[in-house]
C-alpha cells in the first residue's frame, strides 16, 4: 500500500523562498506543485498508510470556517495513529498542503489576490507552511485541523464534535485555550475545563459571562497562574474541576 510523504527541509525551504514566482499557483493551484528546482529528492516516504484526506474536507461557501469542525474531527480519523510529536513537523504538512489538499487551502484561507504581493505572500505562508509550533497548531490549512481533531478526542473520545461546537463558538475562545499548551495540553486539566464550560454553555451559552473574551482570557492566565503554584494534574478530578470552577467565577466578576 501506497505511504503518506512528506518533504525534505531542502524543499520546504526552497518552496518557502520561491513563494513571490508562485503566487499565482498558490491563489489558484492546478496539478502538481510548482517544481522544485536543484532540489535532489524533495519527497520522502513516511510510515503511514496514504489517506485521501482532500475527499473528507468540505466547505460552506457563505462561511468556510463553519465547517472546521466537522473537517477536524475528519481529518484525525483518517490519521489517528500520527504521533503529537510528528504531527509537530513542518514538512508532513507542507507537503500534504502542497499536493491533495491545495485547492482546499486556498479556497479556505487566500480569496482572491489583494494586489499587495507583500500581503498576498504573508498568507501563502501562513497556511501553506508552518515554521513553529504555534503555526502549526493555529496557522497551517490542514494541521490546525488535526491538532483540534486530536485535541477534541482526548477530551470526549466518543462525542469530540460537541467539545469542537463550543469551542469554535468564537475565535477568541478557540484562540485563548488552544494556545496554551499548559491547558490545551493536557488531558485532565483540559476535561475539568470542558466541563465548567459545558455547564454554562447548557444554561445559556449567548448571556454566559464566561464566553465574552476578557473574562475567558482572564480565566485560562488565571489557570497558567494556579499550575506553577499548584500541579493541577495530581488532583483528584473533583478538587480539579472545583478549582476551575472557581477561577471561571472569578474571572466573570
Amino acid at each position: 500500500m501506497s505511504k503518506l510523504h512528506y518533504f525534505s527541509t531542502r524543499a520546504v525551504d526552497a518552496l518557502r523562498k520561491g513563494v513571490r514566482t508562485r503566487l499565482a499557483w498558490y491563489y489558484t493551484p492546478s496539478g502538481r506543485y510548482p517544481p522544485l528546482e536543484g532540489v535532489e529528492n524533495p519527497v520522502r516516504e513516511t510510515h503511514l498508510d496514504a489517506v485521501d484526506l482532500a475527499a473528507s474536507l468540505s466547505m460552506d461557501d457563505d462561511d468556510p470556517s463553519r465547517s472546521d469542525a466537522e473537517n477536524a474531527v475528519a481529518v484525525y480519523r483518517l490519521i489517528p495513529e500520527l504521533k503529537p510529536q510528528e504531527a509537530a513537523d513542518e514538512r508532513l504538512w507542507a507537503h500534504i498542503c502542497h499536493t491533495q489538499c491545495a485547492e482546499y487551502v486556498a479556497h479556505r484561507w487566500l480569496d482572491a489576490r489583494s494586489g499587495d504581493d507583500e500581503k498576498d505572500m504573508r498568507k501563502v505562508r501562513n497556511h501553506f507552511f508552518a515554521r513553529e509550533n504555534r503555526a502549526i497548531i493555529r496557522d497551517n490549512g490542514i494541521s490546525r485541523l488535526w491538532w483540534l481533531g486530536y485535541i477534541a478526542h482526548q477530551v470526549d473520545e466518543q462525542a469530540p464534535e460537541e467539545f469542537l461546537e463550543i469551542l469554535m463558538h468564537r475565535q477568541d475562545i478557540r484562540s485563548a485555550l488552544i494556545e496554551r499548551p499548559s491547558v490545551s495540553m493536557n488531558p485532565h486539566v483540559l476535561k475539568a475545563v470542558y466541563r465548567v464550560m459545558k455547564r454554562e454553555w447548557d444554561v445559556d451559552r449567548e448571556k454566559s459571562q464566561l464566553f465574552k473574551r476578557e473574562a475567558f482570557r482572564e480565566w485560562m492566565i488565571s489557570l497558567n497562574r494556579r499550575g506553577g503554584v499548584v500541579l493541577l494534574d495530581a488532583l483528584s478530578d473533583k478538587n480539579l474541576e472545583k478549582l476551575v470552577g472557581e477561577e471561571a467565577a472569578e474571572a466573570c466578576r
